[in-house]
């Protein structure tokens, strides 16, 4: 085994026959997507009705308006898609018949060694965005900076990048989609590259360049996959750099106004 983890091994026929194959995995995540949009409906209705009955119309009007910043809201989305798309994705894993769903969704914890390493890459990944954001003058994100700002209690905040958005995204993506690509003709790597599209196309409130962030850090966790059969281990790294990211954003709000 090499220091990041072995070569991700070829699946026999037989090991095959226990893994969906790549149209059911892109249908079955249509499936997802749909129930993730319903959960978000649902509490975007609910959440305005609790929030906005006692406001006037002008100020329910504002309100609404500011609705896609507002952090709260947004803890309540990504808690809502990981309470009934999580288990909606362990389901699926189960339903292929001899599939094990904590194999299938790289369910395995890694060994210290490989968490360290790991750690230290996306450590070194945040400091070279970092770098080229510096370089590049480029600000930052208007959409977080103004959702920061406007988060009370901020702790909800944290918890939805920390915990709830890690959890979710990584087991659909490098879980759930990049297993049943993976044992394709697509190999690892083409997973690797689909699943960091798809990842991206999920973070459209943001700009061309955190885009290509996202497509990057994808990248790298889809490789981590790969290399060590542990989402638990890419779940562990998308927090550690969501937290830096936070991090970095609360002191960026200290220095850089938000354009009303």
């Amino acid at each position: 085994m090499g220091p990041f983890g072995a070569a991700p091994p070829r699946t026999s026929d037989q090991d095959k026959s226990a893994i969906w194959s790549p149209l059911a995995t892109i249908l079955w995540t249509a499936v997802i997507a749909f129930v993730y949009l319903v959960a978000q409906i649902l509490t975007a209705t609910i959440f305005a009705i609790v929030t906005l009955r006692h406001l006037s119309r002008a100020e329910a009007e504002a309100a609404i308006r500011d609705l896609p910043y507002d952090g709260t809201f947004l803890f309540w989305c990504t808690f809502s898609g990981l309470l009934l798309c999580v288990p909606l994705i362990v389901g699926l894993a189960k339903l292929k018949r001899g599939a094990k769903p904590t194999d299938y969704l790289g369910l395995n914890a890694p060994s210290l060694r490989q968490l360290l390493q790991w750690s230290l890459i996306i450590g070194v990944v945040f400091g070279l965005i970092g770098l080229v954001s510096t370089l590049l003058r480029h600000p930052p994100s208007e959409f977080m900076l103004k959702v920061y700002r406007s988060d009370d209690p901020r702790w909800l905040l944290w918890l939805a990048v920390a915990i709830d958005a890690p959890v979710f995204e990584e087991i659909c993506f490098r879980g759930f989609i990049f297993k049943g690509l993976a044992e394709s003709r697509l190999r690892w790597y083409g997973a690797t590259i689909i699943t960091s599209v798809l990842w991206a196309l999920i973070h459209l409130q943001y700009g061309w360049y955190e885009i290509s962030t996202i497509i990057a850090l994808g990248l790298v966790l889809g490789t981590a996959r790969a290399m060590t059969n542990s989402t638990l281990l890419t779940i562990w790294l998308h927090s550690l750099f969501n937290v830096l990211a936070t991090v970095a954003m609360e002191i960026s709000l200290r220095q850089v106004p938000v354009n009303n």
